[in-house]
């Protein structure tokens, strides 16, 4: 049998932002690791904590899903697969099928090793580079469950039908996903604005919380210079809108009052619109300082249209502003009530939809 470190092997593609440690720390969806083997069996040793929010992992090979599990408490070698032919070769990934979760401070899972009975083989280049930006959609709540399923937990969380991944694989592109349940642009659903990834989007993952992730590294500056995407796509605005319509949110530290009013008529309180609109263009130049060549594609509809008028205007404004021409909209269908996932979320259906247009308008621009 061979054993291999993710960070020490050269054929280990790692997917997701983290820290080159031993052992590997998983942060974000969909983050995890990828290799080609010919192997007949593979194992993973992993080391996993949590004390109120479960995680559960995903296994793929060449594409396709071939388990789906809660991961157990404590460290543990897990057998990804067995019994396949020989020297056939077979790419297998392993990632998380859920979000980084704020309220459990003991939440990790780390990679120890990887053991097969034949050696890793080179993995072929990806094409190109995309990182999702993103809320519950990109997270892929609801993926995991019906529609009469109404109840918030980790296990409706999944990747199965996922659009980001969809898009991925379309270009043949290692993706990394920035994304959170709950949270906006300017504020989160429920008006409060520590609830907002901008204010997060320069660390490894900085929205968790607690020392044990902070000796994981989880609140270092991310090194932007180790992984360029050529394209970086933005789906962000839902929970701002839901903000409109959900009760004030106190600052337990300063007291101050924070509410984004209701948009009526398509009239929006000018205060309200005007901190929306300057988080997005304020994102919009943390993004392209941040990555000084990639394209920017903000998509936003999956559930609602009611922010589309000023995401965009706040979109051409800052174009004009700034002359940057590698950033444009593009709208998504909405998920009708039929089509939803659990929890109310878009289902796999919307979520190929979804997919399908944002590879479209890609292609139209010839980008990647």
């Amino acid at each position: 049998m061979y054993d291999y470190s993710p960070i020490d092997s050269d054929h280990i593609r790692i997917y997701g932002r983290t820290v080159k440690r031993k052992p590997l720390p998983l942060f974000w969806t969909a983050s995890g690791i990828e290799f080609d083997t010919d192997s007949t069996e593979a194992y993973v040793d992993i080391e996993c904590s949590y004390t109120t929010l479960e995680m559960y992992l995903r296994v793929e090979m060449d594409g396709f899903c071939i388990q789906r599990f809660l991961v157990p408490v404590g460290r543990h070698e897990i057998c990804l697969f067995r019994g396949f032919p020989a020297g056939e070769l077979k790419t297998v990934r392993v990632v998380i099928e859920s979000q980084p979760m704020a309220d459990d401070t003991t939440r990790h899972l780390l990679i120890h090793r990887i053991t097969t009975d034949c050696v890793l083989q080179p993995l072929t280049p990806a094409a190109c580079r995309i990182e999702f930006i993103g809320d519950s959609i990109t997270s892929g709540e609801g993926l995991t469950g019906t529609p009469d399923r109404r109840e918030w937990c980790p296990g409706i969380f999944g990747l199965t039908g996922h659009y980001a991944l969809q898009v991925a694989k379309h270009f043949d592109a290692e993706y990394s996903i920035v994304s959170q349940s709950g949270w906006g642009v300017y504020c989160g659903w429920d008006n409060d604005i520590r609830h907002n990834i901008p204010g997060y989007y320069t660390q490894v993952c900085g929205l968790l919380q607690g020392a044990e992730n902070e000796a994981l590294g989880a609140f270092d500056d991310w090194d932007f210079t180790s992984w360029q995407p050529d394209l970086i796509i933005v789906n962000l605005g839902t929970n701002d809108g839901g903000a409109t319509t959900a009760p004030e949110w106190r600052d337990p530290e300063t007291g101050i009052v924070h509410k984004q009013l209701p948009i009526e008529d398509s009239e929006w309180d000018h205060g309200s619109r005007s901190r929306f609109e300057s988080a997005v263009a304020d994102f919009l130049k943390l993004l392209r300082t941040c990555n000084p060549d990639a394209y920017i594609l903000w998509v936003y509809g999956m559930c609602g249209p009611l922010m589309e008028p000023y995401i965009m205007e706040s979109i051409e404004k800052y174009k004009a502003d700034t002359g940057d021409a590698r950033v444009w909209y593009q709208s998504l269908p909405e998920c009708p009530e039929e089509d939803w996932g659990a929890h109310a979320h878009p289902g796999v259906k919307n979520h190929a939809e979804a997919a399908a247009i944002i590879i479209g308008e890609i292609e139209r621009k010839g980008i990647l």
